[in-house]
C-alpha cells in the first residue's frame, strides 16, 4: 500500500506527553500543523495500545495511523536502558513491519532513529537537529561520554541520503557542528530552523487573574523556570542564584515547572540550603497550565548549558516575561539585552542574581513572536521539502 504524499514521523514519545521535553514539544507542534496528513511511530503509556503493529489512535481528537514500538510507566524518566538504545534496537527489530507501509516521505528529529532507519529504503528523508552538540556528550548516563566519537560517525554517515536537514539552532552552533562533520556536511546543505510554540495557548493574559486562577498570592515576586530537571538545565546554579536574589527581592518564590532524573537531588539540595518554602517543584503540567504559570510570573530563568533552539524561552518571551538566562544557542537571538530580558555568559550566580534583580526592571509592552508560531510550520518545511 503505497502512502503518496504522506509523512511518516518516527521518535520515542506518545505525542501526548511522555517523554517531556523539547522533542515532544515539537512532535506536537508538527502533528497539529500536518493533522492526519503524517502516521506516527513512537511508544505508548496507554495499557490497552497493541504493541508492533499500525492501528488507529486519536490524539487530540485526531485520528493518526500509529505503530507503538513500545509500553513506558510515565512515573519513570530514567530507564535500565537507555531510550536512545531501545528507539535504536526498537526500529531495526520492526523495520520489515514498518516497511510494509511503503512510506515515502519521512520526518526524524533523533539521531539514533536516522541512524537505525539508514537501510530501510525511505527516499525523502527530512531530519532535524533539535540541537547541534553531541547528546552523547551531555548523557545522564555514564557510558555516554566513552561512544561520543562513534556516536558522531554515524549519524554523520547517515545524513548522506537525508534530502533536507533542518536545525534549530544558531548560526555558531551550527559552524561548530559542521566542523564536527569533518566534511560530511555543508553549511549550504542546512536550513536553519527555529522551533516553534502555539500562539492560542501562549501569549500575555493579566497577572491577576493567571494568579487567581492557580490560587497564588497576589502579592509577591514570583520566579519561574521551565524544563526537564537535570544538571544539564543548570538547576544548581538558578538555586544559587535565587538565594542572592531573595536576599535583595525579599519575600521572592521560584516555581520549577518539570520533571526529571534529579527530582530528588533537587529536593535533597532545597532541604540542605532550607529553601523548602521559598523554592517549589510542581512537576510537570500541561500547556495551558504552564502559559498561567508563565502569566502569573514577573520573571523566567533558565541556567542550561547547552540547548538547541529553546521552546521554553520562546514560551516565555510569548507571554511577555522579562527573562535572565545563560549563553545556550539561541540565546542572543531570541533575548534582546535591556529589552526583554539579559544573558549571563559565566554561569556564576553573583553575576546571575545581578542581572535577574535588572531583568526584574523590565517593562516589556510589545512581544512580537510571529516568526516563531506554529501557524507557519507547515508552510515553511514544505517550502524547502517537496513531498513525493
Amino acid at each position: 500500500m503505497v502512502k503518496m504524499n504522506r509523512i511518516l514521523f518516527i521518535d520515542f514519545c506518545n505525542y501526548e506527553d511522555y517523554q517531556i521535553g523539547g522533542h515532544l514539544s515539537f512532535a506536537r507542534h508538527l502533528t497539529h500543523s500536518f493533522g492526519n496528513q503524517v502516521s506516527l511511530i513512537g511508544i505508548t503509556t496507554n495499557k490497552i495500545d497493541p504493541l508492533g503493529k499500525w492501528f488507529k489512535k486519536e490524539i487530540d481528537g485526531i485520528e493518526y495511523e500509529y505503530f507503538a514500538m513500545a509500553r513506558y510507566n510515565k512515573k519513570r524518566t530514567k530507564h535500565f536502558i537507555p531510550d536512545r538504545i531501545s528507539c535504536l534496537v526498537l526500529l531495526r527489530h520492526f523495520k520489515k513491519r514498518i516497511i510494509n507501509m511503503d512510506f515515502q516521505n519521512v520526518f526524524v528529529q533523533r539521531p539514533e532513529a536516522l541512524i537505525a532507519i539508514k537501510d530501510f529504503g525511505f527516499i525523502n528523508i527530512c531530519y532535524r537537529f533539535p540541537g547541534t552538540e553531541n547528546p552523547m556528550k551531555t548523557s545522564k548516563y555514564w557510558l555516554g561520554k566513552y561512544v561520543a566519537s562513534y556516536f558522531d560517525t554515524l549519524l554523520f554517515s547517515s545524513l548522506k541520503d537525508v534530502k533536507l536537514v533542518l536545525a534549530s539552532a544558531d548560526e555558531n552552533a551550527i559552524g561548530s557542528m559542521i566542523l564536527r562533520s569533518k566534511g560530511k556536511i555543508t553549511r549550504q546543505t542546512i536550513i536553519k530552523f527555529p522551533t516553534r510554540f502555539n500562539t492560542e495557548i501562549y501569549k500575555p493574559i493579566d497577572k491577576k487573574i493567571a494568579r487567581e486562577s492557580l490560587e497564588i498570592p497576589a502579592s509577591g515576586i514570583i520566579v519561574i523556570t521551565v524544563g526537564r530537571l537535570s544538571w544539564l538545565k543548570g538547576w544548581k546554579l538558578m538555586i544559587d542564584s535565587f538565594i542572592l536574589f531573595e536576599k535583595k527581592v525579599p519575600g521572592s518564590v521560584f516555581y520549577f515547572i518539570g520533571d526529571g532524573e534529579d527530582f530528588e537531588k533537587i529536593n535533597n539540595y532545597l532541604e540542605l540550603k532550607n529553601l523548602k518554602e521559598k523554592v517549589f517543584l510542581v512537576g510537570k503540567k500541561s500547556p495551558s497550565e504552564v502559559s498561567l504559570f508563565l502569566n502569573a510570573s514577573d520573571l523566567f530563568i533558565m541556567g542550561s548549558y547547552k540547548e538547541g533552539w529553546s521552546t521554553s524561552l520562546i514560551e516565555a518571551v510569548a507571554c511577555g516575561v522579562p527573562a535572565c538566562i545563560t549563553n545556550f544557542s539561541s540565546a542572543s537571538e531570541i533575548i534582546q539585552e535591556g529589552v526583554n530580558g539579559y544573558i549571563e555568559k559565566n554561569w556564576d550566580p553573583v553575576e546571575f542574581a545581578n542581572l535577574m534583580q535588572k531583568a526584574l526592571a523590565l517593562q516589556i509592552k510589545d512581544v512580537n513572536t510571529s516568526q516563531y508560531s506554529i501557524s507557519q510550520m507547515k508552510t515553511d518545511i514544505l517550502k524547502d521539502w517537496i513531498l513525493y
